[in-house]
């Protein structure tokens, strides 16, 4: 991580933007840089990496690109030193960053507020769904705020199944959006018996041998438009419990 802002400072007028495959990721780097911008402009002044970094291949490979230069050392020190609260810092240290990209959606849209405090007034852009297990969908629409992502799900890179979510009536409160939603599952349905506005929890089996991976969190039907288009449920819904 510090070696990847220090290498990110030196070229800090060549980014064009910043990416990672969760913004999660993004969130913690800027939190890292909280730590140690002073012990980077250190480094950039001096033209030496910090003796912290002690594996020698990553060493090597990143003081080739160091060397004394003070005039961005101070020009970075002076912007850190008097960014309030650390509020737009990716747009006052990389300038020519046109916008960030990432995955934003359904387990990672907690990490949008921290995202946008860093971000200022660079736009976010969600990419694809994607899980640990395989990609899903393609965002249909990058112009549009996170929250308001739609996504298709792309056939060709696994076989979806979608488990019918229902919530329990009787005890529990009819709003959809608390913790205490208890939801009864029927049985999963191809992708082609799906219903628009209908909950479901995403199924993927990989052509690489993962079988029947359920994916959280879970999805809503937006609409069938010569393919299938979801959108994540809210995330207030923080348990839930499983009904055969």
């Amino acid at each position: 991580m510090y070696c990847h802002l220090l290498c990110g400072l030196l070229y800090s007028n060549e980014v064009q933007y910043m990416s990672s495959t969760f913004s999660y990721s993004i969130v913690e780097a800027f939190r890292t840089f909280e730590q140690v911008w002073q012990q980077l402009c250190d480094d950039i002044r001096e033209g030496r990496l910090n003796e912290q970094i002690t594996v020698p291949p990553m060493r090597a490979a990143v003081s080739k690109l160091l060397k004394p230069d003070p005039d961005l050392a101070d020009a970075i020190y002076e912007k850190c030193k008097n960014i309030g609260n650390w509020y737009g810092v990716i747009p006052k240290i990389w300038p020519n960053a046109k916008y960030i990209i990432s995955i934003m959606t359904g387990a990672m849209e907690p990490y949008l507020r921290k995202l946008r405090h860093y971000a200022g007034n660079l736009p976010l852009l969600a990419s694809e769904y994607g899980a640990t297990e395989g990609w899903i969908g393609a965002n249909i629409d990058p112009t549009s705020s996170p929250e308001n992502t739609i996504f298709t799900v792309v056939p060709n890179i696994g076989y979806f199944e979608f488990i019918p979510l229902h919530l329990r009536l009787g005890d529990w409160k009819l709003d959809k959006n608390v913790a205490t939603a208890d939801y009864i599952e029927s049985e999963p349905v191809s992708l082609t018996e799906v219903k628009v506005g209908q909950q479901y929890e995403v199924v993927l089996t990989t052509f690489a041998g993962a079988f029947n991976f359920c994916l959280h969190p879970w999805i809503c039907i937006y609409d069938l438009y010569f393919c299938l288009l979801f959108a994540f449920e809210s995330l207030d819904i923080l348990t839930k419990e499983h009904h055969v």
